[in-house]
């Protein structure tokens, strides 16, 4: 620690004299709305930086007159002249262009950015969203299959799983503020409407210091603000569902809000028992100051989902709320200072829902709740960038979970009650450091909660080889405090159960250590990637398996070591403005394991071999969509035999859930499952101006060739009569659902 101190005094001060900042802002040229991470380079002077979320930056200029060439996905490369530096910000303004897939594809330059926060990064303009073809609508969940590091459990799942890291260890964010569950009831789809999403980014482990609170990964959604001078509007329908939105202001104060509808008659979410189920979603954001150099934004999110009857006493209430305040105080041109507080805060309620491993069903109230504030200091010269940044919250979790009895229920929620508060603090220190063509980090994490304390440490470094090749590498570790723990293969069931655990005591930190490697061509009309990974992990959590029969610590839950390895190979064909024709094309290898106590095992979602085409063509006004996923199937655990009740020496834990026979299954995970093809198209029609009032008629089929996709159930016995050969060993396995092909029709409108 001391020589780690020692070097980013020194880094620190060894400023380039000769470099002064030329604040700016880059905005869309329609609208005047900002665009977040951009790139813009000095040419002359060899310094680049990038846009944050409004938009705005700060570049060391130390040549003039320079050249500044700004580029960002969605819109055409802009070149302006800077003649000499201004006490005003240098406007940037950018002329849209349609967004092709291949552009999701990390792109090489020649920048000399200290900001390495782009490393393990892809970025996904809301039109790039749209080229997935849609089930039901357009999900920002369900759009980050163009990223191949992330994988889902099922077609029918929007749950997002990052190298070989289940959904529930990925932190989500909204305008930078931390959302927890974004889903709808069955996690089929995500509660953020996609109407007020700008921009959809994912980032792997090891991040910047600036973050924390994941060990896997971390998904940014920018919220859309509303345009100056003019104002935006338009709405969707699709199946059960209804969506607005509308934007606008000038140059003091720009709003924007969006709302969601759904409302279904009878959704069967109990055997035999259909209940009433509807949702409402709203994202609402404003933005104050100058559009060339906003101050401060206030964002608010909340969703509602409501399942059955409180009047029958049989129902569900799922609740999510997210309000925070972004300012920044300090914003000279080498030096800003920003101040961010945030409330989050999930809850659900009910009564009679159905209880995981029960053959009854559970009242439960679950809460999680954060309150914040954070701070964060960076101050920049030419060559050197130095960052920190402080973090103080009010935590509080609630689990409450009582399983009702009545028809043979099993009373199966022992050690799940939580009744925790407390304060956690956080703080962080980086410095970044320009030397010839490369570019060095060095930061630290602490965090602690309770009697917890957590150390993150981070390096990470990037090689610009040559204009269209760079290299990236990261090393650090990541970590929580706390557990989110569900069953990591419960769709398409409807799981309602979640259960949040505070480190400390027998509950262990979650820890893992990553190494990652990135390399990066763009060699028009061709771009590449190629990324390389490893972690080791420990105290990570799941709710314990039914197939688990080897006694531990916990009755419900299970904590255990973790590994991962894997390769991502990403190609891409890239059309131009005249024809915005793109192509993407990726294969991901990951292996996944864990260790509960006895030995290495496979992941019950390893999934080793994933190959995924993207393909669009624009024709005047149509565009056709095509995507084509195949995968290895998940592994599986067998069921060797079943053997009665009461046998003497059974180790009935947690009683038993199998009525009277009793299954002993075999080595976890050991049964490898046949793999998927799946077949998605898509055809969009545009009427009206593509870049004013518009109607936009949408036609998606999922599963267009009606092959068996679903995975292998994970209790992997044997269907039919026959199943069973003369060992007592199955000889056939059941998918968990049939997936028919499914259209889908959608009509969205703007003006």
């Amino acid at each position: 620690m001391r020589t780690f101190l020692l070097t980013a005094i020194v880094l620190f001060t060894r400023r380039s004299a000769q470099a002064q900042i030329q604040r700016g802002a880059v905005l869309a040229e329609i609208g005047q709305t900002p665009v977040a991470n951009a790139t813009i380079t000095a040419k002359r002077s060899k310094t680049a930086a990038t846009s944050d979320r409004l938009g705005r930056f700060s570049i060391p200029i130390t040549v003039l007159p320079d050249t500044v060439i700004t580029t960002a996905i969605g819109f055409a490369p802009d070149t302006s002249s800077l003649d000499a530096l201004a006490s005003k910000p240098h406007l940037i303004a950018l002329r849209r262009l349609p967004v092709v897939i291949s552009d999701l594809i990390a792109i090489a330059s020649a920048e000399k950015s200290l900001d390495l926060s782009s490393h393990g990064r892809w970025e996904m303009p809301i039109e790039a969203a749209r080229g997935v073809p849609a089930a039901v609508e357009t999900d920002v969940y369900r759009a980050l299959a163009l990223v191949p590091a992330v994988s889902f459990t099922s077609p029918l799942s929007a749950r997002p799983m990052i190298r070989g890291y289940d959904a529930q260890e990925v932190a989500t964010r909204i305008d930078g503020f931390e959302i927890i569950n974004l889903f709808h009831l069955g996690r089929m789809f995500s509660a953020y409407p996609p109407d007020a999403a700008s921009e959809i980014g994912v980032t792997v482990a090891p991040y910047t210091s600036a973050n924390g609170g994941s060990i896997a990964g971390i998904i940014d959604i920018v919220g859309r603000t509303g345009p100056t001078g003019q104002v935006d509007g338009g709405g969707g329908l699709s199946f059960g569902s209804l969506s607005a939105y509308l934007g606008g202001g000038n140059q003091r104060i720009r709003t924007f809000g969006a709302l969601r509808f759904f409302h279904l008659g009878a959704l069967n979410l109990i055997p035999g028992v259909e209940l009433p189920y509807h949702f409402e979603d709203l994202y609402s954001g404003v933005v104050f100051g100058p559009a060339d150099r906003p101050t401060g934004r206030i964002t608010l999110f909340a969703t509602q989902d409501r399942a059955g009857n409180e009047s029958r006493d049989n129902f569900l209430n799922w609740n999510n709320l997210v309000l925070g305040s972004r300012w920044r105080l300090l914003d000279r041109a080498s030096t800003t200072f920003e101040l961010s507080a945030s409330v989050a805060r999930f809850q659900e309620k009910g009564h009679d829902v159905p209880g995981l491993r029960t053959l009854g069903s559970a009242n439960l109230f679950n809460q999680f709740s954060r309150v914040g504030v954070n701070g964060e200091l960076v101050h920049h010269s030419a060559k050197t960038r130095f960052a920190a940044g402080f973090g103080l919250g009010w935590r509080t979790i609630d689990n409450q979970i009582a399983t009702r009895n009545n028809g043979g229920g099993i009373p199966s929620f022992q050690q799940t009650g939580v009744d925790f508060r407390g304060a956690e603090l956080s703080g962080y220190t980086e410095v970044t450091r320009r030397v010839g063509p490369f570019a060095l980090e060095a930061a630290v994490r602490g965090s602690t909660a309770g009697a917890e304390v957590l150390v993150e440490p981070r390096l990470h470094a990037r090689w610009t080889l040559d204009p269209r090749v760079e290299l990236s590498a990261g090393i650090g570790r990541t970590g929580r405090l706390y557990h989110l723990l569900g069953d990591a293969r419960s769709e398409p069931d409807f799981d309602f159960l979640d259960f949040w655990m505070n480190a400390g005591d027998s509950v262990p930190v979650a820890l893992v250590d990553h190494a990652t490697l990135d390399l990066n061509i763009d060699v028009a009309p061709i771009v590449a990637r190629l990324s390389a990974y490893l972690s080791h992990g420990a105290g990570i959590g799941e709710v314990r398996p039914a197939y688990d029969q080897v006694p531990r610590q916990f009755d419900f839950f299970r904590f255990g070591r973790s590994r991962t390895r894997g390769i991502e190979a990403q190609i891409g064909y890239r059309g131009d403005a005249r024809h915005p024709h793109s192509v993407s094309l990726s294969y991901a290898y990951t292996a996944s394991q864990r260790n509960w106590g006895d030995e290495w095992v496979a992941w019950a979602q390893d999934r080793r071999h994933q190959l995924r085409l993207f393909g669009q063509i624009q024709h005047k006004r149509l565009t056709v969509l095509l995507a084509i996923d195949g995968a290895s199937g998940p592994p599986a655990t067998a069921a060797n035999f079943e053997i009665g009740r009461g046998v003497p020496g059974l180790p009935e834990r947690l009683g038993n859930p199998f009525g009277n026979q009793f299954p002993v299954f075999g080595r976890e995970n050991a049964v490898a499952t046949s793999g998927t093809v799946r077949v998605d198209a898509g055809f969009n029609l545009t009427l009206g101006n593509r870049a004013g009032k518009r109607a936009i008629l949408g036609l998606g089929i999922i599963n267009l060739l009606q092959g068996e996709i679903a995975p292998i159930t994970n209790d992997a016995r044997a269907e039919g009569p026959n199943a069973i050969d003369q060992n007592g060993k199955p000889t056939l396995y059941r998918r968990l659902f049939r997936l028919p092909g499914v259209p889908t029709l959608t009509l969205r409108i703007e003006f």
